[in-house]
């Protein structure tokens, strides 16, 4: 009997060091993207909630609410909050329907702004790694009207954050303005903190681009993807690109045939705009492929060009956008899909 339960005992302690083997694979496995923030000392983010702040003026005393706010809020209001000509446009604007209807919406869909502060203190952790010396921005939110060509403005040291640009692809006042379907699936709050550092991103390095032919404007763009892979190591790469699970899988499934496309019909080293340009604007889908295919495609190749040159050179986050040899990038890149 003394043996039965030995056996049990010891048959029991093999399954728990099993079971204990596995949470610590599981767990490695969760921390092994992307290096180790923990010791990167920043402020945690905090957005600034103009939009707030301001529809809850009294429209029947702005200067004063103005002037209480103008010092948190300086690059909104500046000092002419009591000239006459600036109280009238701040009245018209918290008292316009629509404005006020996309007030309220965010209210009511994405009032609180903690989880997308928290994600982004991650990612600007993240980006104080790879660049320690520069400074980071200060974050604001407000109601741009929907402003669909800049949901993220960035004025000087400050990222401003257009909210209501995120209220869900099938917003009615999103379809009534007949924004494209491709570009409202963009439009809801999960889109928001890659959002926030694609155009931060855009902001700190794009001006360093080097060329006109297709092959500088994707990997261009391969750049500012890479970057995101590097502050959001844990989120999927849809997030990162804006495409759907099947558009992304598209892609992934055709990845030869767009290469053998473009070499092909010599594309990648072409400055027709004509061409070009069918492979890196925005749209339902790219022209040259079928419809099942994603626009912008071309950002997706050059994204992965430069995760090949990444995989297999000895070159920092930082080295990487400063380079303007995009030719270099391509031939060292290796990449052969």
């Amino acid at each position: 009997m003394a043996g039965i339960f030995l056996f049990s005992g010891i048959m029991i302690m093999k399954k728990l060091i099993f079971l204990l083997l596995l949470l610590i694979i599981v767990f490695s496995g969760c921390d092994s993207k992307g290096p180790d923030i923990s010791k990167i000392d920043i402020p945690d983010v905090h957005i600034k909630r103009y939009d707030q702040n301001l529809f809850n003026l009294n429209p029947l005393n702005i200067g004063n609410g103005l002037e209480k706010l103008s010092k948190d809020y300086y690059i909104f209001i500046g000092d002419n909050y009591r000239d006459t000509l600036n109280i009238i446009q701040i009245h018209q604007y918290i008292t316009d329907p629509l404005l006020l209807e996309l007030y309220n919406k965010t209210q009511e869909t994405i009032e609180s702004l903690d989880i997308l502060e928290s994600n982004l203190t991650k990612a600007f952790k993240y980006h104080k790694y790879y660049f320690p010396d520069q400074s980071l921005p200060t974050l604001y939110s407000y109601i741009s009207g929907v402003d669909t060509e800049y949901p993220i403005a960035i004025i000087d040291t400050s990222i401003i954050i257009g909210i209501d640009c995120f209220l869900g692809k099938d917003y009615l006042i999103y379809q009534q303005m007949r924004i494209p379907a491709y570009k409202a699936k963009r439009m809801n709050a999960n889109y928001m903190k890659t959002t926030i550092m694609e155009a931060f991103a855009r902001n700190e390095f794009s001006p360093r681009r080097g060329g006109d032919q297709l092959i500088d404007k994707i990997i261009e763009e391969g750049k500012i993807l890479y970057y995101l892979d590097k502050v959001f190591p844990r989120v999927h790469d849809t997030l990162k690109i804006g495409y759907t699970k099947n558009q992304f899988d598209w892609c992934e499934d055709n990845e030869a045939n767009i290469w053998a496309f473009l070499m092909e019909n010599e594309l990648l080293f072409s400055s027709d705009l004509q061409k070009t340009n069918k492979l890196i604007q925005d749209g339902p889908f790219t022209s040259y492929f079928s419809n099942d295919s994603p626009g912008r495609i071309g950002h997706w190749v050059g994204w992965q060009i430069v995760r090949s040159y990444m995989d297999n050179n000895n070159t920092t986050l930082a080295e990487l956008m400063k380079m303007r040899d995009n030719q270099l990038i391509l031939n060292n890149s290796r990449y052969k899909p």
